[in-house]
């Protein structure tokens, strides 16, 4: 099926365009401000902003009975635009990681939107063992549970780095206590430290719970460019919001107001239409990183 969105607005750096979209066999085959193309359907989207299907954190996903789990990823990831979410298995000793693996994947077998999977584990069990499966299971996230300053430093980070080439895989702080703030932000200042005197590929912070995510953390996980944007040949995965003449400031998750999207469209299949969202059961693909950091 081929057809044309026209006029939609859109924004990058901060800056509002409107730009014109060719879709064809779903792919994007052409992105710009003008199309001259004939006799192929055209859809006028003047009145509407464009968005790439957004990326989310959803941590601790419960094994849910199955009418649980569909209302909850129609109503908090697929109704919000979101095609694809970062989940976490947690474990407590490495004997545990293959079984905990096995029952992640198993949980998300119906899954209706993309998953990429990272470990979640205390600071003082990584080990050049662990970075091992990572790399053999193509875990690309590690989920570093930080509750004191002294785990950091007992890390072997000089063995981590050079084992874990070329997956360089990412670890991202989460703290799962209750710190203070000033504590919290001693705690990631020196991991920041830390890990950039080690060459480590790390988030400084911990990621935000069901918010997209931004380009730049996408960009450090090693997603981009596969997801997070609208580009010629890539995904055909989108969101439209209908804005209002006198409303110029809706403009979707991004850009800091909470609303849905009034049409979403996940790998060339519309998923939500007028906020109403479709449960296409088991659509949703495990993503696998090969490097991450590429694009930073």
């Amino acid at each position: 099926m081929q057809y044309v969105i026209e006029n939609a607005a859109y924004i990058e750096n901060g800056q509002k365009e409107k730009l014109s979209f060719m879709i064809k066999d779903n792919e994007f085959r052409y992105i710009g401000p003008n199309i001259s193309y004939h006799n192929v359907m055209k859809m006028e989207a003047s009145t509407f902003l464009i968005t790439p299907s957004y990326i989310f954190f959803a941590p601790d996903l419960p094994e849910f009975p199955f009418e649980q789990f569909k209302a909850k990823f129609l109503n908090e990831y697929v109704l919000k635009g979101c095609g694809t979410i970062i989940t976490n298995f947690t474990i407590n000793r490495i004997s545990e990681f293959d079984q905990a693996l096995r029952r992640k994947r198993m949980s998300l077998l119906n899954s209706p939107v993309d998953f990429l999977l990272g470990i979640q584990i205390n600071a003082k069990l990584i080990t050049t063992d662990l970075i091992r499966k990572c790399k053999r299971e193509k875990i690309p996230i590690i989920f570093v549970e930080i509750t004191k300053m002294k785990e950091l430093y007992s890390i072997p980070w000089g063995w981590i780095r050079d084992i874990s080439f070329p997956l360089n895989p990412i670890f991202i702080p989460i703290f799962t206590s209750e710190l203070k703030l000033f504590s919290e932000k001693m705690l990631l200042q020196k991991w920041t430290t830390l890990l950039e005197d080690e060459k480590i590929v790390h988030l400084p912070s911990p990621l935000q719970k069901n918010k997209p995510l931004s380009i730049d953390i996408i960009k450090k996980i090693g997603l981009y460019p596969k997801k997070g944007i609208l580009k010629v040949g890539g995904e055909l995965s989108y969101n439209l919001f209908f804005m209002k003449k006198d409303d110029e400031q809706r403009r979707g998750y991004p850009y800091g107001v909470d609303l849905y999207p009034d049409v979403s469209v996940h790998k060339g299949k519309y998923v939500s239409i007028n906020q109403v969202p479709i449960f296409r059961s088991g659509t949703g693909e495990e993503l696998i990183i090969h490097k991450t950091a590429i694009f930073v």
